[in-house]
C-alpha cells in the first residue's frame, strides 16, 4: 500500500514537473518571437501577435518600456497602447492578490494614457493602503490635479503613511498646487502630522506667506515635541527673517533637536543678533548641536568668526574643540 502511494506521489511530482517544463519553454518561446517584432520600428502584425499570451505581450512591453529613452521609449509607449496593454494592466488591478495588483500599478505607472490615468484614480480607493499611496505617488508624478482635503481622506494620511513618504508626496503636489498643500496647513481642524508635513513640503517654494503661521506654531510648541524641530527646520529652509522670533527661542529649547535646528536656521537666515546664543551653543552637552552651531557662525560672517575666534583661542573643552574644528574645515587661522 505504502509502495503504491510512494509511487503515486513521484508519478504526481514527475507530471508536475513536466508541465512546469513545458509552461515556461512555452512562455521563453513566445518571448523570442514577440521581441523581434517589438523591436522592429514599426507598427507591430496585431495578427501575429493574437498567437502569444496577453501577459507575455504586456510584461515584454513594460520591461522594454523601461529600457528605453527617449524616441524609442514613447514608440513603444504607443505599440503598448495599441497591443491594449493598459487595458490589460487595469483589468489586473481588479484581482484579489495584493502582488499582482501591485505589479499592475507599477506597469501602470509607467505609461501615460487615459485609460492608464483613470486605473490609477481607481486604484486611490483600493482596499490595500500601499497600493492607494503608490497610486497617489504616480499621479503626481504625472501631474495630476488633486483636491489636497479629499485625497488626506482617502490615504488616511497622518495616521498610516511614515512622515518621510507624507513630505515626499506633498511636495511633488506642490510643484504645480502650492495653494492646495498651503490649505493643508491653514485648515484648522487639520491632523498634526499632516499640516507639518504640509509646512515641510512647501518650504522649497520661497512662499514666504506662510512664514508668520510657521512661527506662531514654533513658539506655541513645547520643547518635547516632535514638531518644533520640523517648525524651525522649516523655517530656515524658507530664510526669511520674519521667522527670527521662533528661531531665537529654538536656541534655547530644551530639545536637542529644536536646538540644532534652530542654529541651522539662524546660520541660513544670517542672523546677526544670534551669534552670542550660538557661541554659547559651542558648549553644549550635544555634539550635534555645538556642530550645528560651530556651523552657523561661519555663516554669520565676521560676528560669528569673532565668536568661533575667542573660542578657539579662549575657550576650553567642547568648545575649544568645536570652534577650532570648523575654522580647520574651512581653512581659518584662529
Amino acid at each position: 500500500m505504502l509502495s503504491c502511494a510512494a509511487l503515486a506521489v513521484m508519478v504526481a511530482l514527475v507530471v508536475i514537473r513536466l508541465w512546469t517544463n513545458w509552461r515556461r519553454s512555452r512562455y521563453l518561446e513566445a518571448r523570442r518571437r514577440l521581441v523581434p517584432l517589438l523591436l522592429g520600428g514599426a507598427e507591430p502584425d496585431l495578427a501575429v501577435l493574437h498567437s502569444i499570451p496577453d501577459h507575455v505581450v504586456t510584461d515584454l512591453s513594460l520591461e522594454l518600456i523601461q529600457l528605453v529613452r527617449g524616441a524609442e521609449r514613447d514608440a513603444f509607449m504607443a505599440n503598448a497602447g495599441r497591443l491594449g496593454v493598459p487595458g490589460r494592466l487595469a483589468k489586473r488591478m481588479r484581482s484579489w492578490s495584493q502582488r499582482e495588483r501591485a505589479i499592475a500599478l507599477q506597469g501602470l505607472a509607467q505609461l501615460d494614457d487615459p485609460v492608464s490615468r483613470a486605473a490609477l484614480w481607481r486604484a486611490l480607493d483600493d482596499r490595500n493602503n500601499d497600493i492607494r499611496l503608490a497610486a497617489a505617488q504616480a499621479l503626481a508624478e504625472k501631474g495630476e490635479q488633486f483636491d489636497a482635503q479629499d485625497l488626506v481622506r482617502r490615504l488616511g494620511l497622518g495616521s498610516r503613511q511614515p512622515s518621510r513618504t507624507m513630505v515626499g508626496l506633498l511636495r511633488r503636489i506642490a510643484e504645480t498646487q502650492p495653494d492646495e498643500i498651503k490649505g493643508l496647513v491653514l485648515h484648522p481642524d487639520q491632523n498634526l502630522e499632516v499640516r507639518v508635513s504640509a509646512i515641510e513640503a512647501l518650504s522649497n517654494t520661497g512662499d514666504y506667506s506662510l512664514v508668520p503661521v510657521i512661527r506662531s506654531l514654533a513658539l506655541e510648541a513645547t520643547d518635547e515635541s516632535e514638531e518644533l524641530p520640523r517648525y524651525l527646520h522649516a523655517l530656515g529652509k524658507l530664510g526669511h527673517p520674519g521667522g527670527r522670533e521662533a528661531i531665537i527661542a529654538g536656541l534655547s529649547s530644551g530639545s536637542m533637536a529644536a536646538r540644532a535646528a534652530a542654529a541651522r536656521a539662524a546660520g541660513r537666515i544670517a542672523l546677526i543678533d544670534s551669534a552670542e546664543r550660538l557661541g554659547d551653543l559651542l558648549n553644549d552637552q550635544e555634539w550635534w548641536v555645538r556642530f550645528r552651531a560651530a556651523e552657523a557662525l561661519i555663516e554669520l560672517g565676521e560676528a560669528g568668526l569673532s565668536q568661533l575666534r575667542t573660542a578657539a583661542v579662549q575657550g576650553y573643552g567642547p568648545a575649544r574643540d568645536a570652534a577650532v574644528t570648523m575654522l580647520a574645515e574651512r581653512g581659518l587661522q584662529p
